[in-house]
């Protein structure tokens, strides 16, 4: 009677497992009169593991001692990742992780093996963080993969993962990296807080999770820094900061991040001091071309050309003779034109993306100096914006600075150099005004900390002998 009412259990859960979950294959054998069911979704399981590792040390079992979940853990399948479970709730869970579920018809607990096979590509080049001298191991969409380049660097006892299962209907696996004895257990205890408050159906990329714990869910500015190089994650790792791992992205997250540290680029550490010197400020020249240079041209020649040398205002007074709308207008239409062509550019095929986007700002740039409609130096002026937004490592900082120059172009078209200056000024403020995880996000200039800015700017190792003193991290020293 007892043998009936287990049989009429078991098939009772497996009726119900069939139900809740779609696509179930299930296998059943038996050992000793004993009926054994195995669950598993073939598309994320490894079949051949199945049955070489389960099924056929199973069917082989012919010893008199009678058979359980204990002993096939202890003595019969080859897995390396079992365990007995006896929660009827979470067998659901552990199918649709890709796990396999083992169930008995004479006893309540399963067994639980890790045979997981996910369709993953292989480490490439990384295709975001361009760099001549850095590893070229990228992460890549396997969870596995990324945290196998991390604990391959860093083989230090110290380094603590911690995972957290976000998302009710994805429950996507998120991993927190950092050391224990390095990382200010403030940033530490407010990620994991945030991440434990997050409700939402489903994470996707780790695009998602930077906006549920960003500090402000709405600020322009990125508070967290992107990274698909495990050399540059295992350096921010060391150097107190938190890395966050998302199950399905090959982008990292690292937390926190200041505005600084996105000019910031692996080749700077591995080359010569001086090179690291001068690129850095070519990074910086850079990001004030993009933002104001066709403002400064708006300002220039339609308020202020006395400020412009004679000969230079009858130059440019002839090249726009035949130009049928103001500096403004001017300015505001290339600048539109441009960005057009840059979205355009990444959507088209890799293939012809490059010759489309080369091409099309030729063509179209010549085409209009020659008809009159643009000037030549406007041309130049957005060319040159637009190659300086490239020279930035961190893209994710750009992408603001974009949207500001539209900014600083409709407060220069009506206040002329006034309200060039004043767009500067309201940038600046703004971001003295932003924090991340309670530090200033213009740290260390201001707050100013000098020896934290000299280890920025000289990117060398031997020189820098320890670490960033504004985030009040529990080992300061790097020796």
């Amino acid at each position: 009677m007892n043998m009936m009412n287990n049989q009429y259990n078991v098939t009772y859960r497996i009726r119900q497992i069939s139900h809740a979950v779609s696509g179930i294959s299930i296998r059943k054998v038996i050992v000793q009169d004993i009926e054994i069911f195995i669950l598993y979704i073939s598309e994320i399981s490894d079949r051949n593991a199945i049955s070489n590792n389960i099924i056929k040390p199973l069917l082989h079992y012919h010893k008199n001692e009678l058979i359980t979940p204990e002993i096939i853990i202890s003595s019969v399948i080859y897995v390396d990742d079992v365990f007995l479970e006896y929660d009827d709730d979470a067998i659901n869970d552990y199918i649709l992780q890709g796990k396999t579920v083992i169930l008995f018809s004479n006893n309540i607990g399963y067994l639980v093996a890790n045979t997981v096979n996910i369709e993953k590509r292989g480490t490439e080049a990384p295709q975001i963080e361009g760099t001549i001298r850095s590893p070229r191991d990228a992460f890549t969409e396997n969870m596995e993969t990324n945290l196998s380049l991390i604990r391959y660097r860093i083989k230090s006892k110290a380094l603590k993962v911690e995972y957290f299962r976000v998302g009710k209907r994805t429950k996507t696996t998120v991993a927190v990296l950092y050391m224990v004895d390095i990382a200010n257990p403030k940033y530490v205890r407010d990620i994991k807080n945030r991440l434990q408050e997050i409700s939402v159906d489903g994470i996707l990329e780790s695009g998602y999770i930077q906006k549920f714990i960003s500090n402000n869910k709405t600020s322009l500015f990125p508070q967290s820094g992107i990274s698909e190089k495990s050399d540059s994650t295992c350096a921010a790792i060391l150097s107190g900061k938190l890395c966050i791992m998302v199950e399905g992205s090959n982008l990292a997250l690292i937390w926190p991040q200041n505005f600084i540290e996105f000019f910031d680029a692996a080749d700077d550490h591995y080359d010569n001091t001086y090179m690291g010197i001068f690129v850095k400020v070519i990074r910086y020249a850079a990001l004030i071309i993009t933002l104001t240079f066709s403002s400064l041209y708006v300002a220039l020649v339609a308020y202020h050309p006395d400020i412009i040398p004679s000969q230079y205002i009858l130059a440019i007074a002839a090249s726009r003779v035949t130009v049928p709308v103001n500096a403004f207008t001017e300015a505001l239409l290339m600048e539109l034109v441009v960005e057009l062509l840059r979205e355009a550019s990444i959507r088209l095929p890799k293939q012809i993306g490059s010759a489309v986007s080369i091409v099309g700002t030729i063509v179209i740039g010549q085409a209009a100096a020659s008809a009159g409609l643009v000037s030549p130096l406007m041309i130049i002026i957005v060319a040159l914006s637009l190659m300086a937004s490239f020279a930035v490592p961190d893209y994710t900082i750009m992408n603001p600075i974009r949207i500001l120059k539209f900014l600083m172009l409709f407060l220069t078209g009506i206040f002329g150099l006034f309200g060039l200056v004043m767009g500067i000024t309201f940038i600046v403020v703004k971001l003295a005004s932003i924090t991340s995880f309670g530090i200033p996000y213009t740290a260390p200039v201001a707050p100013f900390y000098f020896n934290d800015i000299k280890d920025f700017i000289l990117s060398n190792i031997v020189l820098t002998k320890k670490r960033p003193e504004y985030q009040k991290l529990k080992d300061k020293t790097k020796r």
